[in-house]
């Protein structure tokens, strides 16, 4: 469980898209694809989504989009979004992977995190064994599928159908991030001091 389940919401929203590694109207790179109980794949530039048998059934279409930067930065290279039709469209979860530097791939400070846009903030994958990379050098976590059912946490009904997530930089305090760029460490990942939550 991720400690700020209890704390944060994430936004609620769905933006329908279609085709496959295609630039939209914003600019954005996105790819959509059904995916059903066989499983199946999604690549977009550096990231690549995994989904294994019965991840999604019955079958839905899955959209992977990209943004090379967005206004919660504090992310090391793109975010990816997931956006799906419904809270509850997976059954199990999918494997992100996204390919980045040997040095950060490599260094134990960086893992993929997830964004909660209504605190405007990043959290590391909570998860102490993520899956083994498929592509080297990248970096792999499992997109737990309570971050649409119970983006809030038990018993709140609130879902979404979208999430961000990003390579994060990991850290304890203030001093573990970036000097000069503003940064600092909230939630157990550097942040942006400008996006809302520095005092």
């Amino acid at each position: 469980m991720w400690p700020w389940l209890g704390t944060a919401v994430l936004a609620v929203a769905f933006a329908a898209s279609c085709g496959t590694g295609i630039r939209d109207g914003q600019g954005d790179l996105y790819a959509t694809k059904t995916i059903g109980p066989e499983g199946g794949q999604i690549v977009l530039r550096e990231a690549t989504l995994d989904f294994g048998l019965n991840c999604v059934d019955p079958p839905a279409p899955v959209t992977l989009r990209r943004f090379d930067s967005i206004a919660q930065t504090g992310a090391v290279g793109p975010v990816f979004q997931i956006q799906v039709p419904l809270p509850g469209t997976f059954n199990n979860d999918p494997i992100i992977t996204i390919s980045t530097l040997d040095t950060v791939a490599s260094d134990s400070r960086y893992t993929i995190g997830f964004l909660v846009p209504a605190i405007r903030q990043w959290f590391p994958n909570t998860n102490t064994n993520p899956p083994p990379c498929a592509a080297s050098p990248a970096l792999c976590a499992d997109v737990q599928i309570q971050s649409f059912t119970q983006p809030k946490g038990p018993p709140d009904p609130l879902k979404t159908t979208t999430l961000d997530l990003a390579i994060v930089q990991q850290c304890v305090a203030n001093s573990d991030c970036p000097t000069g760029q503003n940064m600092v460490c909230s939630g157990n990942a550097c942040q942006l001091c400008s996006s809302g939550f520095c005092n």
